[in-house]
Parts: structure tokens; C-alpha cells; sequence
């Protein structure tokens, strides 16, 4: 399916069972394509099963094309053009690190899980060709991978640590610090060697022998490896390959264990489908975090067709040049991003005058209008006289683009897609599904949903009577809206987290569903729009998940907050709060100010207002509150939440009639923007 289809076109799911037949949930929705069965593997490759069969059929294939791309350095220091390793390179480099670690025994197995032992070897760094060497040589010699991120704090850090007594972890150098202070916190006992990307320095190396760390070089390891080459390992559909972390934002972080075979059946469901047929000619940029299923999930996805990956320069703000550098034919990439794209070049639109403005104008509303009515993203005049730059931002040879992670606004989606005159797949997923379970179609015209279950996924929704969503649900003219939490299975489920059965029994039913805490409802085509969160837990456009009991508890710490109210739009970058404070603190703050009024004037006065935002701001930054976990905006509440029953019994806040009560406050709050 392409461009030029009419929405009719698109049917993005089927009921392959009977609503009938089962109680307080939907039918089960498949793909048209995966209605007889759900693909769990390369339908043109049946031998291959595991991601290490994945690399082996590359470099069968691919071997002598170009596969791994670096940005060199200019005499200057100035960033040049790309630098290319080709596949049988970096199977050779792999293939010696793996070989290394098992002649230095740097990853005895200290982990188990199901009777089977677990080798793990850690990795923290930025995005780099090193990490694949890494990957690689795991996925050769049958370790599992524990990506680190930036965001753990320190307790998180040391569960990681003490869960799995992981004792070697490969980093760039501007981690080494960071690692060898919670070594000397206590926070890594069992860590005892660190492999660098680059040479350390004297320093890192006298600190690494005081706190006991043996402080290698990949390089080291490499020519270790190459004195004593070792017979890859055997691997199967269900070897762990990678944990992923979640970021744990209620608590400590859960170990997500993904497998072989998970990898496996997501890329074969899309390898399967045409909409996405990618070519062993298409080039890749990598800049969103190895540490997280979707990027590693892209790879997969590269490896598979034999594609070209090159690196962004570990600089997000200089992602442009990278971009126009590399000139990728396809971008995977999260609404953070497409959000400044949209934000740079809506801006650029508005500064023109006169006669451009006006054919820009009516460029931008034809293109739009074409969309909107067939799904056609280009237009054979305007893209020549308003649009080139626009195009060329992204290099100019895109074929399509894909955004997830996180919801993002129609508004910014359709016009991304005219501007930058290419297709965006919007997608869904979450690190229990190994990423990408759902995708919209190419040429589909209205933004606003996920699309349809990738061919390796089926679901169903399931009542929740609590928030009022329902299977049995209608829309306005009468005709069936089922809604409810979206329910997932299929081989790309990851297997439970690592000790923690507790935990896995609540996600994953003895049916094998995962119950994602996402309230979706089902369009008349079987496409899915997400409409809410079941769990106390969100995420924001940017791609963070927030706890907003977390900060609640910190805010009403504050002598000027009685009760507060934490919320963040799916659609939005930051948080706004409803905040009912301590009348005795107002009156005082007032006359500090010389502020007359009632308490209600109090409340609604700018000041008043600013002196309670600083007040929890600093609070917060007191409690180490990431800057996106601050609420940005605030708005003073003169009645109790008790009062407005928004309140159990136990003084918890009741957060679907919260957000429904303050709708109209919140909207507005979002509508008047940022504090200036």
C-alpha cells in the first residue's frame, strides 16, 4: 500500500473470534495478512530463527557492502563525511571481541534464569560502532546484554548491579568516572572490570587500581581475541539476548528479559508486510538510545535487509549536519525531535512576506488538503518552489519516516509530512513488546491513531469499568466504539522480569496476554487510538514517563501547598499542577507582598502565584526531581480536593475524576503556555 489511496482503503484490523464469546473485553484483532496465523519468523528464510542466524544471513548476503558509517574529524576539528565498515569487517571485529572475553573470562556466567546460566556483559555509551561490536559479539557468543542509561539514578543503578552481579561493562570514557564513584559508594561491588572505547587516562587508571577495577581497552580485548579465535556459541529462539530496562519511575527499574526469537518474529512481521519493504541500498541514521527496544529493534530491522547504518556525532544539537551529511533514506526517530523539525520550519514559514508568503500559504493548504483526501505527501510544483528546503533539512531522499515512543499532535504529523514531502508511520509499542507492535500504513490520510497490529501481534481490549471504557462502547451516531486497556500477545512478548515473578503475573495473564495500561479504542477500520492511561503513570511527548505520585508527595512538603494535583498531557512537553494552598501561608505571602485581596483574588494573583511555583520548584530540585518531572505551570485551587470528592477516603487522589473535574482549568493552563 502506497501513496494516492483513499482512507476506504485501509483496513488495519480484523475480529477473528466472536465478541460473543467472550465477557467484558472485544473480540481478538489480528491483520488482514495474519488472520490464519501470526508470523513468527523469515517466511523467505525459514532456517533463520535466532538474531544470530540474522548476522550470519547478512554476511552471506551483504558481506562486502558497506554497513557501520563514522563521522571523521576535519584538520580543523570541524566534522567530516562518513567513514564505512562493511559487514565482513565487523563480523571479523566481533567475532575477536567475543573471543577475547571468553579467553580473558571476563563473562562467567552470574546470572540464571528458568535452569539456564546467564553471561552478562554491560554496556554504557552513546550510540557508537563499538556498541555493535558489543552487540554482536553477544549475539555470537551467547551473552546477554545490559544496556545502561543516563537516567538511572544511583539506587537504580545499584539494583542493576546487585540483581545481576554483572562484573565487566564496556563504556565510553566520559562514563569511567561515573562508574568508578559508585564503586567507591558501594553501589557496584561485583563490577570489577571496565573495557573502554578509547584510551583512558593516567588518571582513570590510578583510580581504577585503588577501587580494585581492572581497566581494559577494546582494543585489548580485540587482540585477545585474535591469539585464540573460539567456535561461536549455539543460541536458541528463547536465549536471552538483552534486558531492557524500564525506567522506573515508581520504584526501582524492572528487567524486561527479550529474547532471540522476539527480535526475529517483529522484523519477519515486517519484512512480510510491503508497506515497509526496505532495500539492502536504503542507509540509516542511528541517534536514539541503544539502551532502549526501539533503536535496537531499527538495527534488527537494518541487519535483516542488509542496510547501512552511520552514527550521529554523540551531539544531538549538531543532528541536522549529521542528517544532511548522511542523507538518510529512512529515520526512526521520537515527537521530541519532529516537534523542533515542526517548530524550526513553521517558523520559517511565518517570516515570509508578501508574494512568497502567500504561495507559501497556498502551497501548505493544497498539500495539505491532497493529504487529507488521498494520503499524498508530494506535489509535483510546489515541492520544486516551496518546499526544497524544507526536504532538504532531512538530506532529501527520504522514502518514509517512523515516529514513536511517545503520542504525537496530528497537527505536527501532517505537516511534517507536506514539508518535509515524505511519509510518516506513526507506531506503538513498549519495551514488554520489544518495541513496534502497532503501525499505521503509508498512504493512510488521517493521523491521530497507531494503525493496526504488526503481522507477529494480536489484541483485544479489556473493560474498565473503574474509568468507565467499555467493549460494548458506541460512538456519537450509535455504531460500536469498543474501548478498553489494550491487551497484546504474540512471540514478540518478552519473557517476564528477570526475578521478579510478582511482577510478571500482573503483566503478562495465564492466557499470555500483556496488559499494557493503555486505553485504546477500535476505529470502524480495526485501527487503534490510544485515549488514555490506566496506571498512575504516564508519558509525556518528550518520551519521559512520570510518576505523579512521586512529585505530589515532594510538593506537599511545601509549607505553602495543603493538597496538590500532578498532570501531564500525552500531547505535551511538560507538567502543570493543581494546587489547593495553605490559607494562612497566602495571607502571609500576600502582606509580605503588600497584596490586599480575599483569598480568592489572592489565589488568582500573578505573584502570589509565581512566589508558590518558585516555592516547589526548589523543592523539588532539593529532592533531585528530573527538570521534566517540575511541574511547569501552576493554578491555585480555593476549595479542598475533599471537597470536590476527587479525594478516597485514604486522601489518595481519585485521578480520572481529577482530570475530568479540572478539564477546563488544565486545558486552559496548556493554552496560555509557559510562564514568560
Amino acid at each position: 500500500m502506497g501513496c494516492g489511496q483513499t482512507r476506504q482503503s485501509f483496513t488495519y484490523s480484523i475480529p477473528i473470534t466472536s465478541p460473543e464469546d467472550a465477557k467484558g473485553e472485544t473480540a481478538i484483532y489480528r491483520a488482514l495478512r495474519a488472520r490464519d496465523g501470526l508470523i513468527g519468523s523469515f517466511l523467505d528464510a525459514p532456517e533463520v530463527k535466532t538474531y544470530q542466524d540474522v548476522i550470519l544471513r547478512a554476511i552471506r548476503l551483504y558481506g562486502h557492502k558497506e554497513f557501520l558509517g563514522t563521522r571523521t574529524m576535519n584538520a580543523d576539528g570541524s566534522l567530516g563525511g562518513y567513514k564505512w565498515k562493511t559487514y565482513n569487517q565487523v563480523l571479523e571485529i566481533a567475532t575477536n571481541l567475543g573471543s577475547g572475553l571468553v579467553n580473558l573470562g571476563l563473562t562467567p556466567p552470574t546470572g540464571e534464569h528458568n535452569g539456564k546460566k546467564l553471561n552478562f556483559i554491560g554496556v554504557y555509551s552513546k550510540n557508537r560502532e563499538e556498541w555493535c561490536f558489543v552487540d554482536w559479539s553477544a549475539i555470537l557468543y551467547g551473552l546477554t546484554v545490559l544496556p545502561i542509561y543516563d537516567t538511572l539514578g544511583p539506587e537504580a543503578v545499584k539494583f542493576l548491579f546487585d540483581q545481576t552481579d554483572v562484573i565487566t561493562v564496556f563504556l565510553s570514557n566520559d562514563h569511567i568516572n561515573s562508574l568508578l564513584k559508585e564503586k567507591e559508594a558501594g553501589r557496584t561491588n561485583k563490577l570489577a572490570n571496565l573495557i573502554a572505547f578509547e584510551n583512558p587516562t593516567p588518571e582513570q587508571k590510578q583510580k581504577s587500581e585503588k577501587f580494585g577495577i581492572k581497566l581494559l581497552t577494546i582494543h585489548d580485548v580485540i587482540e585477545a581475541g585474535k591469539a585464540n579465535k573460539q567456535e561461536i556459541a549455539k543460541v536458541y529462539p528463547d536465549s536471552i539476548f538483552t534486558f531492557s530496562y524500564t525506567s522506573g519511575t515508581t520504584g526501582t527499574p524492572k528487567a524486561a528479559m527479550i529474547t532471540h526469537g522476539s527480535f526475529v518474529a517483529l522484523v519477519g512481521g515486517m519484512k512480510e508486510n510491503p508497506d515497509y519493504k526496505m532495500f539492502s541500498t536504503d542507509v540509516y541514521l542511528s541517534y536514539l538510545p541503544l539502551a532502549h527496544s526501539f533503536e535496537r529493534v531499527a538495527y534488527c530491522l537494518m541487519v535483516s535487509h542488509g542496510a547501512a547504518i552511520g552514527y550521529y556525532n554523540g551531539d544531538v544539537l549538531k543532528l541536522k549536519d549529521d542528517i544532511q551529511t548522511l542523507r538518510p533514506t529512512v529515520f526512526f526517530s521520537v515527537p521530541r525531535l519532529f516537534n523542533r523539525f515542526y517548530d524550526v520550519m513553521k517558523e520559517g514559514l511565518s517570516r515570509l512576506t508578501g508574494t512568497k508568503k502567500n504561495i507559501a500559504e497556498k502551497a501548505l493548504a493544497t498539500k495539505l488538503d491532497n493529504l487529507r483526501r488521498t494520503g499524498s505527501v508530494t506535489h509535483a510544483l510546489y515541492d520544486r518552489i516551496v518546499f526544497k528546503k524544507t526536504r532538504e533539512v532531512m538530506g532529501g531522499r527520504l522514502r518514509f519516516m517512523i515516529t514513536g515512543s511517545a503520542p504525537i499532535s496530528p497537527e505536527v504529523l501532517d505537516f511534517l509530512k507536506v514539508a518535509i514531502c515524505s511519509p510518516i508511520v506513526e507506531g506503538y509499542g513498549l519495551t514488554e513488546t520489544n518495541s513496534g507492535s502497532f503501525l499505521t500504513y503509508i498512504g493512510d490520510p488521517i493521523s491521530g491513531h497507531v494503525g493496526g497490529p504488526s503481522y507477529c501481534t494480536e489484541f483485544k481490549l479489556v473493560d474498565v469499568p473503574e474509568m468507565e471504557y467499555f467493549s460494548t462502547d458506541k460512538d456519537e451516531s450509535g455504531q460500536p466504539r469498543p474501548r478498553g486497556e489494550v491487551c497484546i500477545r504474540g512471540p514478540t512478548i518478552f519473557i517476564g522480569y528477570y526475578k521478579d515473578p510478582e511482577k510478571t503475573a500482573e503483566a503478562i495473564d495465564k492466557d499470555g496476554w500483556f496488559h499494557s495500561g493503555d486505553i485504546g479504542q477500535i476505529n470502524r477500520n480495526g485501527a487503534l487510538k490510544l485515549i488514555d492511561r490506566k496506571k498512575n503513570i504516564f508519558k509525556l511527548a518528550i518520551g519521559e514517563y512520570i510518576a505523579p505520585e512521586k512529585i505530589e508527595n515532594i510538593y506537599v512538603t511545601c509549607p505553602s501547598v495543603t493538597e496538590c494535583f500532578v498532570y501531564g498531557d500525552s500531547l505535551q512537553h511538560y507538567l502543570v499542577g493543581i494546587i489547593f494552598p495553605d490559607q494562612n501561608y497566602i495571607t502571609k505571602l500576600a502582606t509580605g507582598l503588600g497584596i490586599n485581596g480575599s483569598f480568592e483574588e489572592l489565589t488568582k494573583n500573578k505573584s502570589i502565584i509565581k512566589k508558590v511555583l518558585d516555592e516547589i520548584t526548589e523543592k523539588g530540585k532539593e529532592l533531585k526531581l528530573n527538570s521534566f518531572e517540575q511541574v511547569k505551570t501552576i493554578y491555585l485551587e480555593t476549595v479542598s480536593f475533599m471537597e470536590r470528592d476527587i479525594l478516597t477516603p485514604a486522601f489518595k487522589i481519585k485521578r480520572f475524576e481529577a482530570r475530568k473535574y479540572y478539564k477546563d482549568i488544565i486545558d486552559q493552563l496548556y493554552k496560555e503556555g509557559l510562564p514568560k
